[in-house]
């Protein structure tokens, strides 16, 4: 009795778990049966025991042994020969894993393969990566998950570094040859609006005021319009009559041959009169001729019952000079108003006769605001040298122009031939700054938000240094990154990080 007892007592206390265990095992509907069992819902087999840790399954797919086993399936047939207990076992796409992340046979996705540890920190793969590459191969346009450092200055700091940005350039030319060059307006690009004739001036404009095309400059009333205007009037007149006369002695001579006869005196006043009228056209048309150049550039208005001159931008430009005073009167041929094209402007600078180097193509850098900008453009060299300065003019034709720029800004000019640099893009030296051992540059990301990016840096030429690690349309920090880096976080702070992508995009937060 107490031997039954006893066993029913541990009957019971054994069918209370299993209930329990039972109640928290759900794989579908309907299933109440214990992680030992075999058989589970949507055709599922286990052949093991469901205590091993996070074991997790997702429609009908099957496990045919523990987690630790060499025959784990996954979804999408991803197989995995190594245990589920490495950190951070995760991929994407199905792509294989055939080792532990810390080894040298890491498989990454298209076949790449990794030969260093996934947790080296500021691991920026594509033109941005700041490890090292020996042995180090990823598909094109993959990112590492590395982290790359952000640092923030507001408006106030920027201001006070008086920060400058410039465009990363292209990578298929070295640059050979650095040089300075101010901005001009050449004489090509200059416009003068003289008096067509003499008259009262009234302006409409003032020095230095940027105009567009179609924008009235100034207006006239002249005597000389005047009188060319009443000359048309007075001739019309008499041509109208003289028409009218015409057309009287040909109603008479009409008749006269209706009643078979003809007068001598008709025929002859008739002949008068149309060659006066033909007389008349002749003197019109040089009046209109002397009109027109009379208010040659202008367009003529009535105002107030007075013909005035209207006269008119003929494209965008800037006042340079005004040659008259307001109200004034001007005779024939006196300049009014100059203006500069400013999408005419040129960069002009010298460069030594003597030690012109071999170069294709040109370059400017043209500061605009906070930012240096980089412009494409044509160039030309003078053919002979200045006997008194031994150089020579070299002359560059922006194919744009930033807004608000003025002539006589300074340029940079970069001289760049076509070969081979291996990668290594030309930066300014004021650009790479040291931080601990390492070259950094500091790459703009957004507004007040700059990523600090390790490179590669060669020796420096010219003002200007050789680098690898940037993608070309970056925007660089050339002036005041070596202030930049004494706000990045200190260890033990918390850093802002993100990563670049292969076409230099940058995205805050890890890589996934």
């Amino acid at each position: 009795m107490k031997l039954t007892h006893l066993f029913g007592i541990a009957f019971t206390l054994c069918s209370a778990a299993m209930v329990s265990k039972a109640e928290e095992h759900v794989h579908g509907p309907g299933c109440t049966h214990d992680h030992a069992a075999a058989e589970h819902e949507h055709g599922e087999s286990c052949t093991h025991d469901h205590a091993a840790a996070e074991h997790k399954h997702e429609h009908g797919e099957s496990c045919t042994h523990d987690h630790a086993a060499t025959e784990h399936k996954h979804e999408h047939g991803e197989s995995c020969t190594h245990d589920h207990a490495a950190a951070e076992h995760k991929h994407e796409h199905g792509e294989s894993c055939t080792h532990d992340h810390a080894a040298a046979e890491h498989k990454h996705e298209h076949g790449e393969s990794c030969t260093h540890d996934h947790t080296a920190v500021e691991h920026v793969h594509g033109p941005g990566c700041t490890h090292d590459h020996a042995g180090h191969q990823h598909a094109p346009g993959e990112s590492c998950g590395g982290e790359v450092v952000i640092v923030e200055a507001d408006a106030r700091a920027r201001d006070l570094m008086n920060m400058r940005v410039e465009t990363v350039p292209e990578l298929a030319e070295v640059l050979v040859h650095s040089l300075y060059g101010f901005l001009i307006t050449p004489d090509h690009a200059m416009q003068t609006y003289a008096l067509p004739c003499g008259g009262r001036i009234t302006l409409h404009v003032k020095s230095a005021q940027s105009v567009k095309k179609g924008d009235l400059l100034y207006s006239l009333q002249s005597p000389d319009i005047m009188e060319q205007q009443a000359e048309v009037i007075k001739i019309n007149a008499e041509m109208e009559r003289c028409q009218a006369e015409i057309g009287i002695l040909e109603e008479r001579r009409t008749e006269l041959a209706t009643a078979g006869t003809r007068n001598k005196d008709l025929e002859v006043t008739l002949a008068t009169k149309k060659a006066e009228l033909t007389r008349q056209k002749a003197e019109l048309s040089a009046v209109e001729a002397r009109l027109s150049m009379l208010t040659l550039g202008g367009t003529m208005q009535q105002k107030d019952g007075m013909t005035v001159l209207e006269v008119r931008a003929a494209a965008d430009g800037t006042v340079r000079n005004i040659g008259v005073t307001q109200g004034s009167w001007g005779e024939q041929g006196k300049p009014v108003v100059t203006m500069s094209n400013v999408a005419e402007m040129e960069i002009a600078t010298s460069i030594y006769g003597s030690d012109v180097p071999h170069f294709s193509a040109v370059r400017a850098t043209i500061p605009a605001g906070r930012e240096q900008v980089a412009v494409e453009g044509s160039w030309r060299l003078a053919e002979e040298v200045d006997a008194a300065t031994r150089t020579r003019e070299l002359y560059f034709n922006p194919a744009t122009i930033p807004a608000n720029v003025q002539p006589g800004q300074l340029c940079r000019l970069d001289l760049y031939d076509a070969c081979d640099n291996h990668g290594k893009i030309s930066i300014p030296d004021s650009a790479v700054v040291k931080v601990g051992v390492d070259d950094v540059v500091f790459v703009e990301i957004g507004e007040g938000k700059f990523a600090m990016v390790k490179v590669h840096a060669d020796t420096s030429r010219r003002g200007m240094t050789p680098v690898s690690g940037l993608t070309p349309g970056q925007k660089i920090v050339v002036k005041g990154g070596y202030e930049l880096k004494y706000i990045i976080p200190g260890d033990g702070e918390k850093k802002k990080a993100g990563h670049f992508h292969a076409d230099g995009v940058f995205h805050e937060g890890e890589d996934h």
